[in-house]
């Protein structure tokens, strides 16, 4: 088995500013289609997601996923 991990910050206040705000969500929709493109390129080479999550570290929240392959 092999193992990769990737991960990703984003600025957590942005975040929840576009959530909570009449703004929409130009800034959140354009991360989450960042990361769901990242996981899709792997994807493609035969990795799967074995665990992920978030995590916050200061201004940001860090999404990532630990990817195997046989």
């Amino acid at each position: 088995m092999q193992y990769k991990l990737i991960y990703r910050p984003y600025n957590l206040s942005r975040l929840i500013e576009q959530a909570t705000g009449d703004k929409g969500g130009s800034y959140a929709d354009k991360e989450a289609g960042d990361w769901t493109e990242a996981l899709n390129k792997h994807a493609k080479d035969g990795w799967k997601v074995k665990h992920s999550g978030t995590m916050n570290s200061g201004r940001d929240v860090i999404f990532w996923a630990l990817l195997e392959k046989e």
